[in-house]
């Protein structure tokens, strides 16, 4: 079975109209070497591919019953996650607050879901709930999803549009990005290839919800006053699991960014990728080339929500 980790449709968000196919970089191209270990040639980094044929891993949900290879997490738990998450996403974007009122929490089992299910999120969920085997980390990953939820939806909501600038935003293999610009990427007390706790004070959660709208999610805490020490505390009450009061009228929208702000988020959003980025134009894939700085605590200031922002 081929289970796509990012949906296709929300690949297609992020394509012109006209275009079926995206430039695709590979972070980490294939090195290949002779049978004395020498290095004799490396794979392409930049790739070309449709929506159907990349960002999917075989069998990656696969279980078995009686031995038999079963595909229902796929067919019967993300799909229809992924129908319902598309509606309530469209709807989010269109301003369709009558759609909305019926469909604003499943933005956030969506991402719930897109965040778990990618070989990133699999992994954080391997090494948290200590799982030996593909059985029961399936089991486990139906147990804990939507875990993000309940502070996503207590968290200050912005979206952000880029349709003022050229640059637009990419997406990567791992769509739902844990930011905090004062925990660098290699610091030690994050595990190697893990994201930074959700739950950290200054930890911000950004999602490009399609090339032209980028959805921040930021503790409101951490709105009220930052500081670097203070990035590393928890929020208050900082529960998995819970039935929150929740109002999507404090959502704030029509922020437009410069591209000078998009490529901070390209690079950050490129930085904390498992491995694969994408964009309908190769030069978006390299944003370190046109910032002046790529200091982590320097980058997205402007992400704060806007009765914050400095």
């Amino acid at each position: 079975y081929r289970h796509h980790y990012v949906p296709q449709w929300y690949q297609r968000g992020f394509l012109p109209h006209g275009h079926t196919a995206f430039k695709i970089l590979d972070l980490r191209p294939e090195i290949f070497r002779d049978a004395k270990g020498a290095v004799v040639g490396q794979a392409r980094a930049i790739l070309t591919k449709g929506p159907d044929a990349w960002f999917f891993e075989r069998d990656l949900y696969t279980t078995r019953v009686l031995g038999e290879p079963n595909d229902d997490i796929e067919r019967f738990l993300f799909g229809a996650i992924d129908r319902t998450g598309k509606e309530a996403i469209q709807a989010l974007l269109e301003s369709d607050w009558n759609k909305v009122h019926f469909t604003y929490t499943q933005v956030f089992e969506f991402l719930d879901a897109l965040r778990l299910r990618t070989p990133k999120g699999l992994r954080f969920l391997q090494s948290t709930l200590a799982t030996t085997n593909q059985q029961e980390l399936m089991v486990r990953m139906q147990e804990v999803r939507r875990m993000h939820c309940v502070m996503w939806m207590e968290g200050a909501i912005e979206i952000f549009e880029a349709t003022q600038s050229v640059t637009k935003f990419i997406f990567s293999d791992h769509p739902v990005t844990f930011f905090n610009p004062h925990v660098f990427p290699k610091d030690r007390a994050i595990p190697e290839g893990l994201d930074v706790p959700q739950h950290w004070l200054g930890t911000q959660t950004l999602i490009p919800l399609d090339s032209n709208h980028l959805m921040v999610i930021t503790h409101r805490e951490w709105g009220r006053k930052q500081g670097e020490i203070r990035a590393r505390k928890s929020r208050t009450n900082p529960r998995l699991f819970d039935n929150p009061l929740v109002t999507y009228d404090g959502i704030q929208r029509g922020r437009q960014l410069s591209e000078k702000q998009v490529r901070e988020v390209n690079y950050i959003i490129k930085t904390r990728a498992e491995r694969y980025i994408a964009s309908c134009n190769e030069q978006h894939l390299f944003p370190e080339r046109h910032l002046k700085t790529t200091l982590w605590s320097k980058l997205g200031s402007f992400l704060m929500p806007r009765s914050y922002a400095k």
